[in-house]
């Protein structure tokens, strides 16, 4: 079942997340790590109007958090809360790690308006979830006369996925904010005009 992505399903999406990245930096404490993912989910989802789930028998096979790129994120305080059980050294990590995302956010509203959408975060698990609901938040993009769509991906991700569906490549450039994850090659892509036919 295709339907828009609601705080209930955070949790759910949160542990997707840590499963498909959660080796990306060596972290010992289970409990950081859990942290961590959720607030990467926190983070990005901005609007439920343009995210979207895809569920089946077997739970969530995907989900993917897009907002214009004038949204902002409202996540700190849920994370004040849920990091002060943690050291200082643990706290910096999870804000590094935000920090690192943020700062791709910033080399693509260099290159946008506060009214194009920005794809935030996608995860599929299954063959064919990610092309249902790409489609789907680029026929509610065009519903809401958004004219162009951007999004970045590292070297973690198929970042070739976007190619291979209309997106151009608009930048490249390495970011090393994180040296937990190390330099990673980014790429931010965008679509515009005929998305969606």
């Amino acid at each position: 079942m295709l339907a828009n992505f609601t705080p209930e399903d955070i949790a759910e999406a949160a542990r997707l997340t840590q499963l498909t990245w959660g080796d990306e930096m060596s972290l010992t404490n289970e409990d950081l790590k859990s942290v961590l993912y959720e607030a990467m989910v926190r983070y990005y989802f901005r609007s439920e109007s343009f995210s979207f789930k895809l569920a089946d028998d077997d739970g969530m096979q995907g989900f993917l958090l897009a907002a214009p790129l004038a949204e902002r994120d409202h996540s700190q305080e849920w994370l004040t809360k849920a990091l002060a059980p943690f050291t200082c050294e643990e706290q910096d990590l999870v804000y590094n790690y935000l920090r690192y995302l943020s700062y791709n956010g910033q080399r693509v509203r260099a290159l946008s308006k506060p009214e194009d959408l920005l794809l935030c975060l996608f995860l599929s698990r299954k063959s064919g979830v990610g092309s249902r609901l790409l489609k789907k938040v680029e026929a509610a993009a065009k519903a809401q006369g958004i004219k162009k769509l951007f999004l970045w991906a590292d070297a973690t991700c198929d970042y070739a996925y976007y190619r291979r569906r209309g997106y151009s490549e608009a930048e490249q450039f390495t970011n090393t904010l994180l040296p937990e994850l190390g330099a990673q090659k980014t790429w931010i892509y965008r679509k515009s005009d005929n998305y969606g036919d």
